[in-house]
Formats: C-alpha cells, structure tokens, sequence
C-alpha cells in the first residue's frame, strides 16, 4: 500500500516519526552530521539532474517531482541508475500513479489550449509529451502484469486458463454448489477431525469478512484504528466528501482510504462520482478526457469552471486507477497467504473428500448433473459447450430443485 509512502520513507530514512508537511519551494533534507532535517531551498526545478541519493530522497516526498521526473524520462531521458529507481520492484506502482497524473495533465493542458488559443506549436508539443508518457504507462503496467504472474505462478497460485472439461469433476463441482451448506459442513468436520484450527476452515461470505479474519491471523498487517472505524462509520454522503476532499490533494492523501476495509467502498464511489460528473466532463464515456472542440469564444469564468471540473474529473480517473492496482495488490497478499499457511493442503483434501462424500450421499442428483452434460460430451469422453456454461448450470439447478423438492439445509439456490 503506497500511499502513506512520504511518511513511510521519511521513518526509514531519517528515523522521523510524526506528521510532516513540506511548504513549497521548500525541501526536507538531512543537516550535515547529523539524523535530523533541515529545510533548504528547492535545489533544482529540474530534478532530475540531482545526484542519485538526493533524486530518491525528492521523489520519494514529494508526488509532484516524481510525476516531473517520470515524464523527462518518457520523453527520452536517460541516466544511470534511473529505471530501477523509477521501475523497480518497490517502486513502480508509485511511477504508474504518476504517470496518470502526467497523462491527464497533458489532456487537460492541450484542451485549455485549443479552447483559449486553437491548434498551435504548444499544443503539438504537449500531444508528443502525452504520447510518450502513454507509452511509457502501457509498458509499465505490462511490466508489472509481468511480475505478477511470475510470483503467483511461482506460488502454484494462478488459477487454469479454461476451466475443466472432465464432465466427472464439472458435476461434482456442480452437485457441490448445489448443496453448498451440506458441503461447507462437511469440509468443517473432516478439517476438524484432521486438527486444523478452527479459524482456517471458518466459511467465508463477503469480502469483508476476509479481509476481516485476515487481519485477525495475521495474514494482513492492518490496524483497524479509530481513524479507519470513523471511515467505516461515515454515510454515503459523508463518505463522498471523504473521496472528493482526497481527490484535490496528490501529496497528503487519505491513507484512511487505501485500507483493506475500505477499499471496495472507496472504487464503488469513484465509480458512482465520475459517473455523476460525465455529463459535463468526459462526454459519453467513463474511460477518460476526450479532445475538445476548437477555439471559440468563451469567457474567463466559464473557462475556469470547465477547468476545475476536467482537474476534479481527471484526479478522479487517477484516483480510480490507483484504487484499482491496490485491490489488485490485496487479492494478490491474500491469495499468497492462503496457499503458504500450514492448513492450506489439509484444507484442500477436505474439499476433495467433501464432494467425494456428496457423491456417495445423493447419487441421483449427481447422476442427474451427468445425464445432463451427456449431450455435450465428445466421442472421447470431454466437455464441448458451445453455449454458456452459467446458464446450463442454472437450467441444471432448476431440475435439481424439482427433483430433490425442498433444498437441503435451508439451501438458497445460487444462480451464478
């Protein structure tokens, strides 16, 4: 979670604690011979021409300089020592948030541009700048697709490509989900007889709730602080002033909003704002700006609103992003700390057994899921669907009812 990174760098670099704000034209750095900071001038308004050790303490306090610095480099700058600082492992998520800041600043420049002056030399210029930063974000972002897929393939954890075409196992997997509390009892007695804790074989049934037991195994470092419980508490509007005050600030933002309790809240409301604001900011599309008409006559108070509001807009598409790659980085932690805990295995051969019983305890139903997939199969023995899948499952579900009458175990029929 990168967002508190000012604060985060600041402990480990200067062994800081507490809130610090930095003024403009005012940088943080170490007083000669000792721990401790001094403010100096702003050293250059081209950063990235200071020394290595310096670029990394700026860029890594300041948002501004990094979104300065990751721009010079798309559009062509080189030096020793740059990529890894920029696009290292630790830090190119940080890289990637401000190049979509670097993005939509063009976009927006380029249409004030058009609106107050029509096509010129400047604008040309800013359209090869936001060329090149767009190219640089797609290989970014490629970059760490990359790197993802190379540690979850690493931890046997990415799931198959197609699902299976066994028809044996695509009805077991069905009969399993049609008796889904059956099943989740069955797993619970098998793991309990086999001496896994009780907290790793507790079902899950919202996000939340896994979030929520992650943090309280320890899978996930994440206090739920009396900051984070006002958060939590705050109503739909309250919450939307919450987003919207984050949104105008790029420096000190709301770390409150990256928690793991909070996030899927946080993206359904960027959703919900830059879906309120389309009508007048982005034209017909919620993917982002769109080039403006030409030159024509507007007047100065009417050029500034639709400033702000293509600013609040674009901050939002930024923030949108940002939320994104964190929820992302989440599924990812708790996909990996799942498969590493010591109940991970026993845990999945009492699955395996569960529907191994299932099959036992209600042959008709399970024979009635393969007499269904029949037609489908090939001379070999395999799935063939054309159709959707989903949709024969719940044609299936639906004769299941009829045939077994009232569901087991309070059984709600699922249809997804």
């Amino acid at each position: 979670m990168h967002r508190g990174r000012t604060s985060q760098y600041l402990a480990l670099r200067f062994a800081v604690s507490g809130p610090l704000h930095r003024k403009a034209g005012v940088a943080l750095t170490p007083a000669a011979g000792s721990g401790r900071l001094r403010a100096v001038s702003a050293p250059d308004a081209r950063p990235w021409r200071l020394p290595l050790p310096e670029l990394t303490d700026v860029i890594n306090i300041s948002f501004f300089d990094r979104a300065c610095v990751v721009t010079a480099h798309a559009c062509g700058l080189r030096r020793s020592g740059l990529d890894d600082l920029l696009y290292g492992p630790d830090h190119i998520v940080q890289s990637i948030d401000a190049l979509h800041y670097a993005n939509h600043d063009r976009q927006v420049r380029r249409e004030m541009r058009l609106l107050t002056v029509g096509p010129d030399e400047k604008g040309a210029e800013l359209a090869e700048q936001q060329r090149r930063i767009q190219q640089q974000l797609g290989a970014a972002r490629h970059l760490v697709k990359q790197r993802r897929i190379a540690e979850l393939t690493a931890a046997g954890a990415l799931m198959p490509t197609r699902p299976t075409d066994d028809p044996r196992q695509v009805a077991r997997a069905w009969l399993g989900r049609f008796l889904s509390e059956e099943k989740e009892a069955l797993v619970r007695d098998i793991a309990m007889a086999a001496g896994v804790p009780p907290a790793a074989y507790i079902h899950i049934r919202s996000i939340r709730q896994k979030i929520s037991k992650a943090i309280d195994i320890g899978w996930l470092t994440a206090p739920v602080s009396d900051p984070v419980k006002q958060v939590l508490a705050l109503d739909d509007v309250g919450f939307r002033g919450r987003v919207l005050a984050d949104a105008g600030k790029q420096n000190g933002r709301d770390d409150v909003l990256c928690h793991p309790l909070v996030l899927n809240r946080w993206r359904e409301q960027l959703q919900a704002v830059i879906g309120d604001l389309k009508p007048g900011s982005c034209g017909r599309t919620l993917t982002g700006p769109h080039a403006v008409p030409a030159h024509s006559r507007h007047s100065a108070a009417s050029l500034r609103q639709f400033h702000d509001r293509r600013r609040l807009f674009t901050a939002l598409l930024q923030r949108r992003e940002e939320c994104t790659m964190l929820i992302t980085q989440l599924n990812d932690a708790l996909t990996l700390a799942e498969r590493r805990a010591p109940s991970y295995l026993q845990l999945k051969r009492a699955a395996d057994l569960a529907y191994d019983e299932l099959v036992r305890r209600h042959p008709v139903l399970y024979r009635h899921i393969r007499a269904a997939l029949q037609p489908y199969e090939t001379r070999y023995g395999r799935l063939n669907l054309p159709g959707s899948r989903s949709n024969l499952r719940r044609h299936v579900f639906a004769e299941l009812e009829r045939l077994h009458g009232t569901p087991p175990h309070g059984r709600t029929l699922h249809t997804r």
